[in-house]
């Protein structure tokens, strides 16, 4: 375009469908601009020829805009970049400039063609505040996983709001009790301006509270609700927000606040993905609490509410640490014939019995006895200050067997119960609590078996064990005679209500005594080192009576062996369990093994080791009576188990106990985030089942469906497809 106009070229410009003028280099004032540019910024000719160029763009960038036309090229094609323009209207737009130097009318000027780039901008902005925000979420996620304490993970998620998300500010406010108050927790970024006290630091989350909801300002600026407090949110840059509450249950127990320093960012899509990070904390809110409780089960009994072993044993070795050279006694009080008692009146009256025993030791005894359940039907006592060891035995006489031996009130019946009592004495017996305990248990175990009332630990007492070694010559006659067999107990998938496994079970038919059941001889087999022939034997037995099925054209179920701390330490386990499953012809599937807690977390290390080694077979693995040996399912993730099996005393309360339902649900939880299966052992009643359908436990083993059978039995039990 020369002083010397050409027409045709001019109407070409005229027409060109992409805005397009022409601006003096020196005053920056419009020389010519075509239709496109007139449509497209709203302004007439005339307005834009009064014009300069710097009228178009926002104050905020003219000083880039000085500097580029200062370094800009004066005889070349210039692409400068993506800019921002204002239309008559106010409104911004985002233009991609490209420029020309020439001469026009004698001046020195510059051609420009401004191709209006707003949309491809906002979608490329979009797409980075996805990104930014799916940052946010992946690195609040992994902190929930490596964060166990909930003030740490809130600080941690607040700071990466900032830092990933680009959020101005960021806090999470804590709902009290009442619904109605909140305190800070965490926060990170700009805080609000000291000299605005009318400015609640609550100004957003208080909506969110009360509607349940996420509640979200788009542009704090022409929000009318906002107005008093414009000058106050303005100066610190805060141009949107959006709070989102973090609800466990039925209650909102937090509110995550977020302040952009951009309008309009909380669109539909990045409020997508920030109610999904809000309900990844809330998540860890409940699994925060939920590992409270565990953790609260890891020093305490949850049937009793007294301490349990590890407890009593942290607390006798305080006191032997700071009780000088004063006497200690440590006494272990077991019930006589409470199996019995279960067997007769049901397993819940038993569990009442255990708790009215708690209290009466827990509240109606002298101070100076530290009470715990130690497990099963045996409490543990320690009797310090002593002057005399016999002292100890007048003190249990006295408070504890006078308390026990008054009747207790179950199910409208009055019941009377005797007890024994094992004691070790300190110095005497042993210098640290360990040793203490051991040495009690050995009492016990004597007073047991000679029919004594209470004996206190000896060495002599090493002699006096002829019952028990007669009780071992039974179990070894009774190994070499067959007079061992096993029974079978289904455990049922609660969905389907099919039985899809089964418990071996172990049982003795004694010549004199009849059947005996695994609880009074397994624990003197594994003293005696006779559960590893026993053991042995178990396994076969379950192989051949797969194959005997099998051969039969019976349906089958795997079927779970126990396995003893005992016989994990055996270093042919492994050939044994592979050689008889091969030599009954029995695939990997048809086989699971269930190991307690207790022996777990005897030697976890170990432990690690043997059951990585098991699964190596190809079998399945299940955590029997968890609850029992006071670990948590968070020390647990370590071991490959396929299954949790909840204790029995964790079951039986949960129709009638808001407590125990918690628990129970805690572990469900806990161990499904973890990929294991659990199954409920001991459901007895119709509301027991009702609750662990409520919590989505995946199966169930217990009396109300069937009680442990002989192999034909249960044989014909799985034949006639019985469901819950």
């Amino acid at each position: 375009m020369a002083q010397t106009h050409d027409t045709s070229f001019d109407e070409l410009f005229k027409a060109y469908p992409i805005p397009m003028w022409v601006y003096d280099l020196e005053t920056l004032a419009f020389m010519a601009v075509n239709t496109a540019a007139i449509r497209h910024y709203g302004f007439s000719e005339a307005e834009f020829l009064a014009l300069t160029i710097a009228d178009l763009r926002p104050a905020a960038e003219l000083p880039k805009l000085y500097a580029n036309l200062k370094n800009a090229p004066r005889d070349t094609l210039e692409k400068s970049g993506t800019w921002r323009h204002r239309t008559k209207s106010g409104a911004l737009i985002d233009v991609e400039i490209s420029s020309h130097p020439l001469s026009f009318h004698g001046r020195a000027c510059k051609f420009v063609l401004a191709h209006d780039v707003t949309d491809r901008v906002q979608a490329q902005r979009k797409i980075a505040r996805l990104n930014r925000v799916y940052a946010l979420l992946s690195g609040i996620n992994s902190a929930i996983v490596r964060i166990r304490d909930r003030d740490a993970l809130f600080k941690e998620a607040c700071r990466l709001a900032t830092m990933e998300g680009g959020f101005v500010t960021a806090c999470i406010d804590m709902v009290e009790a009442d619904g109605l108050h909140m305190h800070n927790d965490a926060h990170a970024g700009r805080v609000l301006p000291q000299h605005a006290p009318e400015l609640d630091e609550h100004w957003i989350a208080n909506r969110a509270v009360r509607e349940r909801q996420v509640v979200a300002c788009n542009d704090i600026e022409s929000d009318a609700a906002m107005q008093p407090f414009h000058k106050h949110l303005h100066a610190r840059g805060f141009r949107a927000a959006a709070s989102f509450p973090l609800i466990v249950g039925a209650r909102v127990i937090a509110v995550l606040t977020l302040v952009s320093g951009i309008p309009d960012v909380f669109d539909a899509d990045e409020l997508k993905v920030l109610n999904e990070l809000a309900g990844d904390l809330s998540f860890a809110l409940l699994f925060f609490d939920r590992e409270e409780q565990l953790s609260y089960l890891a020093y305490y009994d949850a049937m009793t509410a007294l301490p349990n072993r590890r407890l009593f044993q942290d607390r006798l070795t305080q006191l032997l640490h700071h009780g000088g050279t004063s006497m200690v006694a440590v006494v272990l009080i077991n019930l006589d014939r409470f199996s019995q008692l279960n067997d007769t009146m049901g397993r819940h009256t038993g569990d009442a019995l255990l708790v009215q025993i708690g209290e009466r030791l827990g509240h109606g005894l002298p101070d100076g006895f530290n009470v715990a359940r130690i497990g099963g039907d045996t409490f543990a006592l320690t009797l310090d200050g002593l002057a005399r060891g016999e002292e100890a035995g007048e003190l249990l006489q006295r408070s504890v067997f006078g308390a026990l031996d008054q009747p207790f009130q179950l199910d409208g019946q009055e019941v009377r119960i005797s007890t024994r009592a094992g004691l070790a004495l300190y110095p005497a017996d042993g210098g640290d609590a360990e040793t203490l305990f051991k040495h009690a248990e050995a009492a016990l175990k004597n007073a047991k078996l000679s029919g004594e009332r209470y004996l206190f630990y000896a060495p002599r007492m090493n002699a006096a064990l002829a019952a028990r070694m007669a009780l071992e010559h039974a179990l070894q006659t009774a190994l070499e005679e067959g007079q061992f067999e096993m029974y079978y107990q289904p455990r049922v998938d609660l969905p389907s209500g099919r039985i899809v496994s089964a418990e071996a079970l172990i049982r003795w038919n004694h010549p004199q005594l009849g059947v005996v059941g695994p609880v009074d001889f397994i624990a003197l087999a594994e003293e005696t080192g006779l559960i590893r022939p026993i053991g042995a034997w178990v396994i076969d037995a379950v192989c051949a009576q797969i194959e005997r099925w099998r051969d039969g054209g019976s349906v089958l179920v795997p079927v779970a062996i126990n396995l003893s701390a005992v016989q994990c330490v055996q270093t042919e386990l492994l050939n044994i369990i592979a050689s008889t499953m091969a030599a009954h012809g029995i695939g990997q599937e048809l086989i699971e093994f269930e190991l307690t807690e207790t022996a777990v977390m005897n030697n976890p290390d170990e432990a690690t080791r043997n059951l990585r080694a098991l699964k190596a077979l190809g079998v399945q693995l299940a955590l029997d009576d968890f609850g029992t040996g006071y670990s948590s399912l968070a020390q647990l993730k370590r071991f490959p188990f396929d299954f949790v099996k909840i204790d029995r005393s964790f079951v039986s309360g949960v129709g009638s106990s808001a407590d125990d339902g918690a628990i129970a649900a805690a572990i469900i939880a806990m161990a499904h985030s973890m990929g294991m299966k659990v199954v409920a052992e001991g459901v007895e009643t119709q509301a027991q089942l009702d609750v662990m359908r409520t919590l989505q436990c995946d199966e169930i083993q217990g009396f109300l469906f069937s009680r442990p059978l002989p192999a034909d039995q249960f044989d014909a039990l799985v034949r006639s497809d019985k469901r819950l």
